[in-house]
């Protein structure tokens, strides 16, 4: 082909044909420019075709995460909503006149003294963020993903301190004598009651269990609410995924 174009233009040149000459020389010109134009789009072409093949993956990954992550929110949210009925039961159990206070500190010991330990075990955002593959995404998702993340890391670092109060209460719960209420299992052995003086902990230990669970509850609705939202979150971006998907 290159051969042929530059035969011509001898031919041209040799026949004395100027005029010719230019306008085919501005003709291979813009012939090749089109050419290198085509070139361009058939290769921006491909590289979206791949950039859309990664983000896709993305999606379906993201898909597949975040409803692992909202199935392990509920199995919490599940568990805290038991939590807090026990709760409401041992609350109610005051409505019973003249409780003495081995009973209170029995209702108090039915209370869940678990505290959670969120943490989150999908890793699709993380990989978005680090490999810098998030800015491919729609720009509605990465705002989603962005903010779904910062509430991800924050319930998880809540979890965390939580956890660590949680401990604090109950070592002041077991200094003030709670730790004593394993003697329950004891029952064959009053003597060694008698010589703890446990009767006599028992006001301090019931104010201190009482403390505890009170700042649980607390905890355990503020959990709730934060698993709620992340959820939320989560169904927001699935919706827009889907319909990206869709196109």
């Amino acid at each position: 082909m290159i051969k042929f174009f530059r035969k011509i233009r001898q031919n041209l040149l040799s026949e004395r044909k100027t005029g010719k000459y230019f306008k085919y020389a501005l003709g291979e010109v813009i012939l090749v420019v089109v050419g290198i134009l085509i070139a361009l789009q058939i290769n921006n072409w491909n590289d979206s075709r791949k950039e859309n093949k990664i983000k896709n993956n993305y999606y379906n990954r993201l898909l597949v995460d975040l409803e692992a992550d909202k199935a392990y929110a509920n199995r919490y949210i599940s568990r805290i909503d038991s939590s807090l009925a026990v709760y409401d039961k041992y609350r109610k159990s005051y409505e019973k006149p003249n409780l003495s206070l081995t009973e209170i500190l029995t209702n108090l010991g039915k209370n869940n003294v678990y505290t959670l330990d969120l943490q989150y075990q999908t890793s699709t955002i993380e990989t978005l963020i680090n490999t810098g593959d998030l800015q491919i995404l729609d720009s509605r998702i990465i705002d989603l993903v962005t903010k779904y993340n910062g509430q991800k890391n924050q319930t998880e670092l809540l979890s965390r301190d939580n956890k660590r109060d949680a401990t604090d209460l109950l070592k002041n719960f077991a200094l003030r004598g709670g730790v004593m209420t394993v003697f329950n299992n004891f029952p064959n052995q009053p003597e060694l009651f008698k010589n703890l003086n446990f009767e006599d902990r028992i006001p301090d230990v019931i104010i201190a269990f009482e403390a505890f669970v009170v700042w649980k509850r607390e905890i355990d609705r503020t959990n709730v609410k934060m698993l709620t939202e992340n959820n939320k979150t989560a169904d927001s971006i699935i919706e827009i995924i889907n319909l990206e998907l869709k196109k």
